[in-house]
C-alpha cells in the first residue's frame, strides 16, 4: 500500500524513481567562517545544464554529528530571497533556522528552489515567471511541485554521498518549504524525519476557503486521487513533526487536524501553537531538538 501510495504520488507530480536524481556536475565555493558555523557555495548541476545553487553549513566541531540535513526555503511572494535567509544572511531572523540547525550540530544543505535568489526567471515580473513556469511544465508533462521535489532529491543525493556527512538524512521548511518537504518525504525513504512548519492543508480547503496558494500545490488529478491524503499516506517508517498555527489564515487548522490524523500510525507528531503563519523561536528549538532525536533513533533503526 505505501509502496503503492508513493508510485502515484511520484506519477502524479511527474518524476521518475527518485534515486536517479543525482548532480552532473558539482562546483563547490571557498569555506566562509560565520561564528560557528562553515558555509560553503555548492552548486549542483543537473544533465539539462540547470543549476541548483545552494549554502552548505555545517558546524566546526562535528565530532558527534548524529546525521545531515536539507532545509527548504519559504515563499512569501519574496522571490528575491532562498538560500540565504535561512542561512542568516538576509530576510527575516525567524527564518534562519538552518543556521540553527548547524549550531546544534546537524551539516545543513539549503537550495534555491526554482524561481527564487539566483534562480529567478523574470526580475521585472518573477510571480508571472513563476505561474508561467508552472503551465510550462504541465504542458510537458511534469509539475512545478516534480521540479521542486526533483532539486531536493538531487541535494539529498548529494548528502548520501558525501564521505564527511555521517548519519540518516532529514530534511525541514517553513511554508512552502513545509509543502515541498511533505512531498519528499512521501517520494523519498532516503529521509528518515521531517519537519513541516506551516506548510500542509488539503486543496480542497484552499477551494473551499477561496485561499490562493504558489501554484506547485495544484497538482493535476491529485485531488480526484484523495487530495493531500494521499501524499501522507505514502509516509512510512519515517518520522514527521507537523508545527502549525491555530489562526494560519493560509492553512485552515480543522483540516491540518485531518491531515495530521491521516498519516499512517507512528509517523507524525503535531505541535500546534496559538499564532499564524510563522515559526516562533520556541517551536523551532523544539523542531531542531526533535529532528535530532529522530535521526538519533533512525541510525540503529534498519
Amino acid at each position: 500500500m505505501v509502496d503503492a501510495a508513493r508510485s502515484e504520488v511520484l506519477s502524479l507530480i511527474g518524476l521518475d524513481p527518485i534515486r536517479s536524481y543525482v548532480a552532473e556536475e558539482v562546483v563547490r565555493g571557498p569555506l566562509v567562517r560565520q561564528g560557528n558555523v562553515l558555509g560553503e557555495r555548492i552548486e549542483l548541476w543537473t544533465d539539462r545544464g540547470d543549476v541548483v545553487p545552494c549554502l552548505f553549513l555545517r558546524p566546526i566541531d562535528d565530532v558527534h554529528q548524529v546525521g545531515a540535513v536539507v532545509a527548504v526555503h519559504q515563499h512569501a511572494g519574496n522571490y528575491a530571497l532562498g538560500k540565504s535567509e535561512l542561512a542568516g544572511l538576509e530576510g527575516d531572523p525567524q527564518m534562519a533556522f538552518a543556521v540553527e540547525l548547524a549550531e546544534s550540530g546537524l551539516p545543513t544543505l539549503v537550495p534555491d528552489l526554482l524561481g527564487f535568489e539566483e534562480r529567478q526567471r523574470d526580475a521585472i515580473d518573477p510571480q508571472l515567471a513563476e505561474n508561467r513556469d508552472a503551465e510550462d511544465l504541465l504542458a510537458g508533462g511534469s509539475t512545478l511541485q516534480g521540479v521542486h521535489t526533483r532539486d531536493i532529491a538531487m541535494a539529498t543525493s548529494w548528502l548520501e554521498a558525501r564521505d564527511d556527512v555521517r548519519g540518516p538524512l532529514g530534511i525541514i521548511g517553513h511554508s512552502l518549504g513545509g509543502q515541498v518537504g511533505l512531498f519528499n518525504l512521501a517520494c523519498d525513504p532516503r529521509l528518515r524525519a521531517g519537519v513541516l512548519s506551516c506548510g500542509i492543508g488539503t486543496l480542497e480547503s484552499f477551494e473551499r476557503e477561496g485561499i490562493s496558494h504558489n501554484p506547485a500545490w495544484f497538482v493535476p488529478e491529485l485531488r480526484k486521487a484523495g487530495d493531500v491524503h494521499l501524499v501522507v499516506q505514502a509516509i512510512e517508517n519515517q518520522r514527521v513533526l507537523v508545527v502549525a498555527g491555530q489562526d494560519d489564515p493560509l492553512f485552515p487548522f480543522q483540516d491540518v487536524q485531518g491531515l495530521v490524523s491521516s498519516f499512517r500510525e507512528g509517523v507524525a507528531d503535531f505541535v500546534p501553537f496559538e499564532g499564524g503563519h510563522a515559526f516562533p523561536a520556541v517551536q523551532r528549538r523544539h523542531a531542531i531538538s526533535w529532528l535530532k532525536s529522530r535521526l538519533t533513533e533512525a541510525r540503529s533503526t534498519p
